[in-house]
């Protein structure tokens, strides 16, 4: 994984694609993600349901986001595996408070009152929350979202 798709990761909304063992799609918008390595990103389990459970009886997920500022999108495929503790739940848990960092110093920069007053009620939400684990994927293939020739980073697997 480049540094930019690395940073992408870091900077937008990514949609989690998980799947049951009879292939039963499921999709949700992850906040709280980064890459820890070329090859590894973890996610924080906060709210997961569904897709906790998928990804224990499925490890297989794809993740997909797209950059606006950078006109860059991109699919991320490969395997989950789940910690309840130890030192990569702990690095979850410094990504939460690190992420929360920034969505506090964004907060400041909205203007619209009613955007900003609903960015409140999320951030007093957030606050709350607890990771319940921590999900490290492991990436094995990488794909842009661009079609050929329109991208600046042309990628394939990995």
């Amino acid at each position: 994984m480049s540094e930019e798709i690395k940073q992408m990761l870091d900077e937008n909304i990514v949609y989690l694609a998980t799947a049951t063992k009879e292939g039963k799609p499921n999709v949700v918008p992850i906040g709280l993600v980064q890459a820890i390595s070329d090859e590894e990103v973890l996610i924080v389990d906060v709210l997961f349901k569904k897709t906790r459970r998928n990804l224990e009886e499925n490890p297989h997920v794809a993740i997909s986001f797209t950059d606006f500022k950078r006109l860059e999108s991109y699919q991320l495929k490969g395997k989950a595996k789940i910690f309840k503790g130890g030192e990569i739940y702990e690095k979850a848990l410094d990504i939460m408070r690190k992420k929360a960092e920034k969505r506090k110093k964004s907060l400041e920069e909205i203007e619209r009152p009613e955007i900003k007053e609903r960015a409140k009620k999320i951030r007093e939400m957030h606050k709350r929350l607890r990771p319940k684990a921590a999900v490290l994927i492991t990436i094995e293939e990488i794909y842009s979202n661009i079609p050929k020739g329109m991208s600046e980073n042309e990628h394939t697997g990995t």
